[in-house]
């Protein structure tokens, strides 16, 4: 049989050659099935839901893992380590104007070139105040300098998009961010690097699940945010959110976040989550006493029983119309 060339879509993941030649070598449909998983949720792997997408049991999972690492791909975020409480920001010690110059000299420390990198991405010599804080990552927290970075980076690009272009953050804002990562353990490059790329995957689902809740030309605030987060962790596309979002609507008469999430939460915890697993196994409530309509709700189809019934109801009704009205024209003679 001769071959024929196959037209892909446009919207294709790019696979290097190497990989691909691996992958072929290594002979493993399923190492290949998680890379492509891998693929399209730009390195982030979360183990309950690529089992869910791929409907694999756990152990197949972690066989395809198996071979995947044997290739020498790192796959899925670090689990963070946690040897110690993380510091708090009572515990930071009041950095003397010694104490900043000897770091800022100390020709061993990867403190000034820290500095400097931080300087360059906020476009401004830090001020005093700015270096103590910025020492305090350093050296209280205990974030190496290539994560202090990246975290910079990070903010920097947070703080434009929420306050406009040129905006760059303040250095206490940067010091929070700090604290909440070593808090979550990221703290090594690797950790980092997995948690910007989950923070990426978020981000890049937040539009469309705006969309499927009716919110269009903005973005999200901090508290819609982590609603959005939590049902991306619970894996529900933007078909499923939308009818949650519909159920809403039915049920009470207006969107409300938190009913939103308790019936994604109820989905996920009966392994509902695509709207076919919805419609099969679960039927819109009733609304709520008092609560004002959302609109019209589409008509179920009825099953012949039931459609004979209501040919029955009709029938009946028109009989009593007419023998109302016959009665009220005899009276009226």
């Amino acid at each position: 049989m001769s071959g024929r060339r196959i037209q892909l879509p446009n919207d294709s993941i790019s696979l290097s050659a190497a990989m691909t030649d691996a992958l072929l070598k290594k002979g493993s449909g399923d190492a290949a099935l998680l890379y492509l998983y891998l693929l399209r949720h730009d390195g982030f792997y979360d183990p309950q839901e690529a089992a869910r997408l791929l409907h694999w049991e756990q152990l197949r999972l972690d066989e395809a893992l198996s071979h995947l690492n044997e290739l020498g791909l790192q796959t899925g975020a670090p689990q963070p380590v946690f040897t110690a409480p993380a510091p708090t920001k009572e515990e930071a010690p009041d950095y003397s104007v010694e104490d900043l110059a000897q770091a800022i000299g100390d020709k061993h420390s990867d403190f000034p070139y820290l500095l400097e990198d931080v300087q360059r991405q906020l476009g401004k010599p830090l001020t005093d105040r700015d270096t103590r804080m910025l020492l305090e990552i350093f050296d209280h927290i205990q974030l190496p300098a290539e994560v202090i970075m990246l975290l910079v980076e990070w903010q920097c690009r947070e703080y434009e998009e929420k306050h406009g272009e040129g905006r760059k953050p303040p250095m206490n804002a940067i010091r929070s961010a700090a604290y909440r990562w070593k808090k979550s353990g990221v703290d090594t490059l690797e950790s980092a690097d997995a948690y910007l790329k989950k923070l990426s995957y978020y981000r890049s689902k937040e539009g469309e699940l705006l969309n499927a809740v009716g919110i269009r030309g903005r973005k999200a605030v901090d508290s819609e945010r982590k609603n959005i987060r939590q049902w991306i962790d619970w894996g529900f596309p933007a078909e499923t959110v939308a009818m949650a979002y519909e159920r809403t609507l039915y049920n009470t008469g207006k969107f409300n976040w938190s009913y939103c999430t308790a019936i994604l939460k109820r989905w996920h915890q009966a392994g509902m989550h695509t709207p076919q697993e919805v419609r099969s196994k679960d039927s819109p409530r009733r609304p709520a006493k008092g609560a004002a309509s959302a609109g019209p709700v589409p008509a179920q189809p009825l099953s012949a029983a039931q459609q004979e019934a209501q040919a029955k109801a009709l029938e009946e009704n028109q009989r009593q119309l007419k023998k109302l009205l016959e009665s009220v024209g005899g009276s009226g003679e």
